[in-house]
Formats: C-alpha cells, sequence, structure tokens
C-alpha cells in the first residue's frame, strides 16, 4: 500500500474444535502459556498497520475473548462477537462490526496461530496492483487428482497451477461487504472464493509454512514445536 489506510482485521475462531479432543473451542485450547487465539491476535496487534482487531468466537465465549485480549495487552482488540453456523457467517458477523471508514479488511484464522509479520507485510502489500484482495499460498508438493463420485480417479491435475492457500487474507472493504452479505456465502470455502464470485480479482504472495492450521493434536504438538524454535 502506496498511503496509510485504515486496516482491520477480523479474527474468526468459532470452530468447536471436536477434532482436537478438547473440553474447550479450538480456539481456547493451550498454546503455550495461553489460549491458542491469543497468538495471532497478539501478531495482529503488534503489527502497525492493523488499526483494529475483531473477535469472533463461540456464542458464550465473548466475554472470555475479551477479557484474554486484556491479558495479552491486545488493546486493538476492542470487540468479540458470536459467531454463526458456517464460517462465512462467522465472518459476516465479524465484518458487521468493523467500522465503516476501514479501507482494508483483513481476516485471519484463529486456528493459525502462527502470523509472522513479514506474512502481514506481503499480504498488505499486494494491493499494489489493484487486486480486490490478496491471499498467502503456497506450492502443492504432492500429486493431486480429481476423483467421481465412485473414487474412479478422473483426471490428473498440473500442480504447478495449483496452490495451496492460507489465511490472513485481505480484502478492498467495500467489495468485502457486498461479497459477504450475498445469500449464498455459505456455500464459500474461504473470503476469497467470496470475492472472487461477486467477480473481484484475487492476487497470492507468498505464504509461510509455519503458518500451518491446527485441526489435530498433532497439528497442535507440530505449530508448539514451531512456536518454540522461533
Amino acid at each position: 500500500m502506496a498511503d496509510a489506510v485504515a486496516v482491520w482485521a477480523v479474527v474468526v475462531a468459532a470452530g468447536s474444535g471436536e477434532r482436537l479432543g478438547a473440553e474447550h473451542p479450538k480456539a481456547f485450547v493451550a498454546f503455550g502459556e495461553d489460549p491458542l487465539i491469543a497468538s495471532s491476535v497478539a501478531a495482529l496487534d503488534d503489527h502497525p498497520a492493523i488499526d483494529g482487531i475483531v473477535l469472533v468466537v463461540p456464542e458464550g465465549w465473548e466475554e472470555r475473548a475479551t477479557f484474554m485480549a486484556d491479558d495479552i495487552g491486545a488493546g486493538k482488540a476492542s470487540i468479540a462477537v458470536a459467531g454463526g453456523a458456517t464460517r462465512s457467517d462467522s465472518v459476516a458477523a465479524g465484518v458487521a462490526e468493523v467500522p465503516a471508514d476501514a479501507a482494508i479488511i483483513l481476516v485471519h484464522d484463529a486456528a493459525r496461530p502462527l502470523v509472522p509479520a513479514d506474512l502481514i507485510d506481503r499480504v498488505l502489500g499486494g494491493f499494489a496492483d489493484g487486486a480486490d484482495g490478496v491471499i498467502p499460498v503456497l506450492p502443492i508438493d504432492d500429486t493431486v487428482k480429481r476423483i467421481d463420485a465412485a473414487g474412479r480417479v478422473v483426471e490428473t491435475l498440473d500442480r504447478a497451477e495449483l496452490r495451496a492457500v492460507q489465511t490472513p487474507q485481505a480484502f478492498l472493504a467495500d467489495g468485502f461487504r457486498r461479497a459477504v452479505a450475498a445469500p449464498d456465502r455459505a456455500s464459500g470455502t474461504d473470503c476469497a472464493s467470496l470475492v472472487e464470485r461477486a467477480g473481484g480479482t484475487i492476487a497470492t504472495v507468498a505464504g509461510d509454512p509455519r503458518t500451518l492450521k491446527i485441526t489435530t493434536r498433532a497439528d497442535l504438538e507440530r505449530a508448539e514445536e514451531l512456536r518454540r524454535a522461533d
């Protein structure tokens, strides 16, 4: 971004975490000495380009989320709201709390606790070429095949054209607000797909292998190893 603009972050943390086998929602399982959500909130709070943070958490966990933000000194995390039935609904709930003067809305999954500052830099810097949104991506090393309903291989895809997508993802606020308000938003697999469906252009920047998504206990242990190594 050539000029300073208002940037707000929405941290999506409304998942149940059933596959982790935890008693608490995923965002509130222990990660080091704090809840998992605290790691990404702290990274966003520390970044000079982020002006404010909205936390989207399971219903009933809003107060605990604000206490968490206070405990870690994340003064930009001033709002916590309940998520919805789907991820897209949760994103919409968070976006509704972003001030109208925000020019860019950055969305991050709390399930990705390790967010290097230079990754945020790359995502926000990706608007230089006039994109409506910017997402971080990684090359795919494995061979990927498309199969039919019976499990038979239909096609082997060219992995040179494929990328694995991460968060944070950032979008021009006006277009993103319209995209998340669409009636078919629930079928979107990520925020970028909503903007794509609305006709927006999405740019990509290099992702970071450390920004892995926590789904299973093994993922959590791997992220802990990476955290301790930093």
